[in-house]
């Protein structure tokens, strides 16, 4: 991906927003509990998009901040969360505010040096940053079809049986830990059109493009409602000092 590519990517996501609320899976509440530090009462999901993970954060009963900088997604926020105007590079919070920061499928976006240490101030001593990926399980060999034609990036074959940590050597912020859950939901042939609609790549593309390969992805949904499995990887550091 070249930085202009990127640039354009990461803030495409408004004009699918629906399709984005509609199509993402949610995030097992397994990896929440285990990114989350003991006792934590306030999180901020950061780049929270639609709420996918917001959600999660607040069937465990969090008090919870998404910060989100498009209009369209942050819109459809949960209520009963706090919805904030913000980005990843100035997080509108005050120091040491909050128990944890949470990220779902957004890391990738980030300037990450200005990003970790946004998050780092935001934390309390001892707080948590968990950073969640929702890889479709390209073990399934529909699921592997169905990566083929739409070119996933987020498949779980790409993760290496050694994977380089998402940050190393980050002054305050202890080396990161790895683990990973797997997990299903339910879809049919329209949601799974709605997850691949709601790709940035997507968004990006020629109308004519994308009408064909939404035929593509018609072509390889199993028929009538299925589980689409997924692997959650999920990587957490600890704010230390």
């Amino acid at each position: 991906m070249t930085t202009e590519n990127w640039s354009e990517r990461r803030v495409s996501f408004g004009p699918a927003a629906r399709e984005y609320a509609t199509g993402r899976p949610t995030y097992p509440l397994d990896a929440l509990r285990w990114a989350l530090p003991a006792g934590a009462r306030t999180v901020l999901d950061l780049a929270a998009g639609t709420g996918k993970l917001t959600e999660r954060l607040l069937e465990l009963g969090l008090d919870v901040h998404g910060v989100e900088p498009l209009a369209e997604m942050r819109a459809v926020i949960p209520a009963a969360a706090h919805a904030i105007d913000g980005t990843a590079e100035a997080i509108p919070l005050p120091d040491s505010s909050v128990d944890a920061v949470t990220v779902g499928q957004a890391y990738h976006w980030f300037d990450a040096p200005a990003a970790l240490a946004e998050m780092r101030r935001v934390l309390r001593p001892g707080g948590t940053i968990g950073l969640l990926w929702n890889l479709l399980d390209d073990s399934v060999p529909w699921v592997a079809e169905f990566a083929d034609a739409i070119a996933a990036e987020e498949r779980a074959s790409e993760i290496r049986d050694e994977p380089q940590p998402v940050w190393s050597g980050i002054d305050g912020l202890s080396e990161p830990e790895r683990a990973v859950f797997r997990h299903e939901e339910p879809y049919d042939a329209d949601r799974l059109v709605a997850y691949f609609v709601s790709r940035s790549q997507v968004i990006l593309m020629p109308g004519d493009e994308r009408t064909a390969m939404i035929e593509q992805v018609r072509a390889v949904a199993p028929d009538g409602t299925f589980a689409l499995p997924f692997v959650c990887e999920a990587w957490r550091g600890e704010r230390v000092g």
